[in-house]
């Protein structure tokens, strides 16, 4: 199956909001993978399993790359490929094009590089990149997380519309009207407890249409995504669905 860079960001941004787990490449985690990642890496797996993150897929930030490498399509489950399974420090050594991150070009898909890291450029300064345990599969500002390089995977076909890329622009949205939830100004770290003292419900099935309402995707009750939602409760800007 061709692979090519436009298809790369449609994968890595289906995959935002999913959990980071060192050594995983999309597979769907259950305890049994939980407990075989630790006892691979101990130190990396000294964190207890939230049960929200079972039955979703799981990566790290090279991972990200190997999911969309070795599935046939978002949906569909990796097959892992020895020929391809590199670090992230190895992606770049495999990279046959790439150069310090001054001279990147605009093209969607590159990959962006720091010691032990990379992250996949989609477009207007920013990055999808599995950034770490605390959180997860993540969209960040290009400028602001010092990558040094640049590459594109030998594995992919880089369409290079490079004007197509610049221009590319976000269709243009009409004014809506939101309704907000009433501001929270309690203490407590729960945005179930929150939405409860303020007289909303707090199921999870609620939650995640609050969620998808406020431009968290993907959402399954991750530490990092109910953050976001009571931060936004506490501002008083969280939108009701």
């Amino acid at each position: 199956m061709n692979k090519n860079n436009y298809a790369l960001v449609e994968y890595a941004k289906a995959m935002l909001g999913h959990p980071y787990w060192y050594g995983c490449f999309g597979q769907i985690s259950t305890k049994e993978l939980y407990k075989s990642k630790k006892k691979q890496y101990p130190k990396l797996y000294e964190w207890k399993l939230p049960k929200s993150q079972l039955g979703t897929r799981v990566f790290d930030c090279v991972g990200l790359i190997k999911g969309y490498l070795w599935s046939d399509s978002i949906n569909s489950n990796p097959v892992y490929n020895p020929n391809q399974d590199v670090s992230a420090n190895g992606m770049l050594d495999a990279c046959k094009k790439k150069g310090s991150i001054s001279s990147m070009p605009e093209v969607v898909g590159t990959l962006v590089f720091k010691k032990g890291h990379v992250g996949v450029y989609i477009g207007g300064g920013n990055v999808i990149e599995a950034r770490g345990h605390a959180w997860g599969v993540v969209k960040t500002r290009l400028k602001e997380r010092g990558w040094t390089n640049w590459g594109w995977c030998p594995w992919i076909d880089y369409k290079t519309d490079t004007k197509k890329d610049e221009n590319k622009k976000e269709p243009a949205k009409k004014p809506t009207q939101y309704k907000y939830f009433k501001r929270y100004k309690g203490k407590s770290g729960s945005i179930v407890d929150a939405l409860e003292s303020i007289g909303e419900k707090s199921s999870f099935s609620y939650r995640k249409r609050i969620a998808k309402k406020n431009g968290i995707k993907a959402y399954i009750g991750s530490p990092s995504q109910n953050r976001k939602l009571l931060s936004l409760l506490k501002k008083g800007k969280l939108i009701k669905p």
